[in-house]
């Protein structure tokens, strides 16, 4: 771990590195390999900072200077480690801390000699007093001031003589804040997503799953039924039912599936983010981008069961727009539940907000209740929802029909009675009417619901009669009782793409803007 955290800040591509402790809470083998991997570092031309408590002799040949402090923060010590010598060993170049072990020797008379084989660096913490025993450089005890001694010594006239003559560099100034191009950080982003993706059995296994599940437990409830014999109330509005669940539900699942994208990956998210390692955007952008192919997928694998087996209508442009609107619908809600996950705290808390959100947009999505029956102010719920959207463009060309049994919507010069006495009229595809769409039979609406919502002088002037039963066809009914209309279909299906690009930019902001941590 302690070599993937110097690896991400390598990532920013900095010329100086500075690790605080990088062996603490390690073993003898494993802080040697990080400070070897440290020393790599150093060898390819950037400055490496490092503090280090008491090292091993391997490990404290490895730097090349040293600034020793001691309590209070005095300096007694600033130089090299030097000379190098190779080992027999490994053949690698080594500080042997000659320099240091002199200049504690030679600096006041009575420094205990280091002796052959001893680790330098414990020789001069003891000798300084902070080693584990104290040695005789305690000042106040009859030892040494080593601050005093360092600040009359001639290595500190030579450093100070440095600094002296530093002069003010010109400004560095980077075109980025990265080290990678947007184009290069975008490229990795999706590499990385595409493989995080298909790792990610639980998240794209389960989903396919359930939406296996919900398409067939629709989708077999109404296998005997096909919208193109339905001539009654009750099987048109099972049918119904059936096709808005299969249709809401395989669309909700994406929601509450992918709160956890985001949510679960956000603190190492926010852990990048301070490293420049990527831009917000170009982290979401691989994310959209792996989304893609998994969302073809469930909508491949639910068009397959659900649309045969419900026995939707099979015109190839149907099928088409209904994989389309569909596409677009279980897309909008799977970015809808990765907006919540931006935007609040913990994916417990977008995952509750999730659940809450999907219960309004079924209420208030017209299906249990059209835009007339709702009231304000909660009817600004109905226009808002984008779940109204996505049932819009999804469900009215199922049960559409060109031609009608109302009187205002026949073409000019057409007359259709279908409550004429004399006649058995049971669909508008038949000659001489030669209606076209699933929705052209002939239905008895029995309990006046069309009556009810449009008046009994609506009913009269466009049926010829005044009281139920009478009869209309199957998309005559549906379109005055849910108040939807074909013309508006691909209206609401490009509506979609606007709430997408919507929750993408919040998302955007809120990854951008929004740090849910302290630090």
């Amino acid at each position: 771990r302690k070599r993937v955290t110097i690896g991400v800040e390598m990532a920013a591509n900095p010329s100086v590195l500075f690790l605080d402790e990088p062996t603490s809470g390690l073993d003898s083998r494993s802080a040697r390999i990080v400070m070897r991997a440290v020393r790599r570092i150093a060898a390819s031309g950037r400055t490496v900072i490092c503090t280090i408590h008491q090292p091993s002799f391997e490990i404290f040949s490895m730097f090349d200077n040293l600034l020793l402090l001691k309590k209070g923060g005095w300096t007694v010590y600033n130089g090299d480690l030097g000379p190098s010598r190779q080992s027999e060993l490994t053949g690698d170049n080594f500080n042997t801390a000659g320099n240091l072990i002199r200049y504690f020797e030679n600096c006041a008379v009575g420094v205990v000699p280091h002796q052959v084989g001893k680790n330098p660096a414990e020789f001069m913490l003891e000798t300084i007093g902070a080693g584990t025993s104290a040695g005789n450089g305690v000042p106040g005890q009859g030892g040494v001031d080593f601050v005093a001694c360092y600040n009359q010594s001639q290595m500190a006239t030579v450093i100070n003589q440095k600094i002296a003559a530093f002069q003010a560099g010109e400004e560095i100034r980077f075109t980025s804040s990265y080290a990678a191009s947007h184009l290069r950080q975008a490229m990795l982003s999706i590499e990385r997503w595409l493989m995080s993706y298909w790792r990610n059995v639980a998240y794209n296994f389960t989903r396919l799953v359930i939406v296996l599940v919900v398409a067939l437990l629709f989708a077999l409830s109404i296998v005997n039924e096909r919208i193109e014999e339905i001539h009654d109330q009750p099987t048109l509005q099972s049918f119904n039912g059936a096709i808005f669940s299969g249709v809401f539900f395989t669309s909700a699942v994406q929601a509450v599936m992918t709160v956890t994208v985001i949510g679960d990956s956000k603190m190492v998210f926010y852990r990048e983010q301070a490293a420049k390692m990527y831009s917000p955007a170009a982290y979401l952008f691989g994310l959209t981008i792996a989304e893609i192919p998994w969302m073809i997928s469930v909508v491949l694998l639910h068009t397959a069961i659900f649309y045969p087996t419900s026995h939707l209508y099979d015109d190839a442009d149907y099928v088409g727009h209904y994989m389309f609107a569909m596409l677009l619908f279980s897309t909008m809600f799977c970015y809808w539940g990765q907006m919540l996950s931006a935007i609040l705290p913990t994916t417990e808390v977008a995952s509750l907000a999730c659940g809450a959100s999907l219960g309004v947009m079924n209420l208030y999505s017209g299906f249990f209740m059209p835009e007339s029956a709702i009231p304000y102010p909660w009817k600004i719920l109905f226009l808002i929802s984008p779940a109204r959207f996505g049932l819009k463009a999804t469900m009215p060309r199922q049960f559409y029909c060109d031609k009608s049994c109302i009187k205002e919507d026949q073409a000019t010069g057409e007359v259709i009675n279908c409550n004429d006495p004399t006649s058995n009229l049971l669909s508008l595809r038949d000659t001489p009417f030669l209606g076209k769409g699933p929705g052209c039979s002939v239905m008895v609406d029995a309990s006046g619901y069309v009556t009810s919502k449009k008046g009994v002088e609506w009913t009269l002037e466009n049926l010829g009669v005044a009281a139920p039963p009478y009869k209309v066809t199957v998309w005559d009914y549906f379109k005055v009782t849910t108040e939807s209309t074909e013309e508006h279909v691909w209206q609401f299906t490009f509506a979609m793409i606007g709430f997408l690009v919507a929750f993408k930019v919040v998302t955007l902001f809120c990854l951008t803007y929004l740090r849910h941590i302290k630090r």
